[in-house]
Formats: C-alpha cells, structure tokens, sequence
C-alpha cells in the first residue's frame, strides 16, 4: 500500500475517531493517529493491518461480535449504574461551576 493511500486512511480514521472530553490533553488521536500519518513508513511495520485494527475499532466490531453479559452490564446492586454514568460524563463538560457545587451537595447527602 502506498504512503499516500495510509496517509489518506489515517486522516479518515482521525476525522471519525470519537474525542475524549474528559481529558482532551491525552487523546488517541494525537499520540498515535497524528503521528502516523506525518511520519515516513518504517520498512518492518504491517500499516495497513494497522489501519485495518482502526477501523475495527471505529465500526464497534468486536463489542458487536463479543457482546457483554445482561448481568456486567446491569449488576443487581445497582442496574441503573452504568447509564447514570454515561448520562454524567454527557452532561459533564457542559455543567457551571455552581451546577457542579449543587451535584457534589447532593451526593454527599442522599435522602433515600
């Protein structure tokens, strides 16, 4: 495959690649995608099995080949965790300093 052709899947990869909002100074991306695609091919490296394994990862392929248990994702003690987990980290970069205060207020006292 030529340089150009994985130059060129590397920054499809990159314009597709999910951005971690949690910590944005540490992403995949710019560690390990960029990198990549700047740099001249090293004569031992198989590129395009990498470049395959991207896309893999990209498409979900193998949570879809490999699903999890109904019981690691919904744990008896507390089914709803994971979806009030994801519903935090959604909500997270948006929230005000005060909304933030409000939260730690009500996590530290529960009612129930």
């Amino acid at each position: 495959m030529s340089r150009q052709l994985i130059a060129a899947h590397y920054a499809r990869i990159l314009a597709r690649w999910p951005k971690d909002i949690l910590r944005p100074e540490r992403t995949f991306e710019q560690k390990v995608l960029q990198p990549r695609m700047q740099n001249p091919p090293v004569p031992y490296r198989p590129e395009e099995k990498e470049v395959n394994a991207a896309y893999l990862l990209l498409d979900n392929t193998f949570s879809k080949q490999f699903p999890l248990q109904e019981k690691l994702v919904k744990p008896a003690s507390n089914p709803d965790y994971y979806v009030n987990l994801k519903k935090e980290l959604e909500e997270l970069p948006n929230r005000s300093w005060l909304s933030s205060f409000v939260k730690r207020l009500q996590n530290m006292v529960r009612l129930k």
